[in-house]
């Protein structure tokens, strides 16, 4: 029994580390948010040997190795005073555009999230994670708060600039802003597709309603490029009223 133990010790740390300590690329094992260091570049989790060769700014990835089970991340800019003349390029986001219910991407405590959406500098410092936990039930949603009040004590209550009935829940570390948000979705916008590999077809599933949980991870030294500068895609729920 210890000998085994031992082996799933060893086999869990093999998941979130590569042999040297560093995180592995997205897709080669579950990113450890609990653990996560801004020292971390943008090419570790997305190195440039994801890049597609058919799309441009596009990034593939086979999660494992399985082409089956493919992710693709799409790049784009952030700009400060956007539609303006002084229209500016402050950092780059790298965009989950495909997620599959069993992805694991990421986990906090055993929560584990399908999507890793990267919020870089220019020259490849990662200012933020924000990453998704889809088709949470209430309880699952309301856990991952436990979770994280256990960890970081009691938090900060703001809404959403995004939608003012959604509130963001914020811890502040000194190395790192935590910000935490849930909604719920009845899929009426949702078109889900259900892939039976076994019988090769092909069909639209049943809505689901359920709850999703945002999670972001933010470098306290980088949140003057991150709060009010963020609007797009995952993003958006990032941001309280004021900012």
């Amino acid at each position: 029994m210890k000998n085994n133990l031992l082996l799933l010790m060893a086999a869990s740390t093999l998941l979130f580390t590569s042999c040297d300590g560093q995180v592995k690329p997205i897709g080669e094992g579950t990113l450890d948010l609990e653990k996560f260091s801004f020292n971390t570049k943008r090419t570790d989790l997305l190195p440039e040997k994801y890049k597609s060769k058919d799309y441009q700014d596009t990034y593939e990835i086979e999660i494992n190795g399985e082409k089956e089970n493919s992710i693709m991340f799409q790049r784009d800019s952030t700009f400060s005073n956007q539609f303006t003349p002084e229209r500016k390029a402050i950092g780059l986001e790298y965009r989950q555009r495909n997620w599959g219910m069993d992805d694991q991407l990421a986990v906090f405590q055993g929560q584990y999230f399908q999507k890793i959406n990267i919020a870089s500098t220019l020259d490849g410092k990662i200012k933020a994670l924000g990453c998704l936990a889809d088709e949470l039930t209430k309880s699952q949603a309301e856990n991952l708060l436990k979770k994280l009040t256990s960890k970081y004590g009691a938090s900060k209550t703001m809404k959403s600039s995004w939608n003012n009935k959604l509130t963001i829940h914020e811890w502040k570390e000194k190395d790192r802003i935590i910000r935490y948000v849930t909604s719920f979705t009845n899929e009426n916008n949702t078109m889900k597709i259900v892939v039976d590999k076994t019988q090769g077809t092909i069909s639209e599933g049943e809505k689901e309603p359920h709850y999703l949980g945002y999670l972001f991870i933010i470098d306290p030294a980088l949140k003057s490029e991150v709060f009010g500068k963020m609007n797009t895609g995952d993003f958006v729920y990032i941001n309280n009223e004021s900012e």
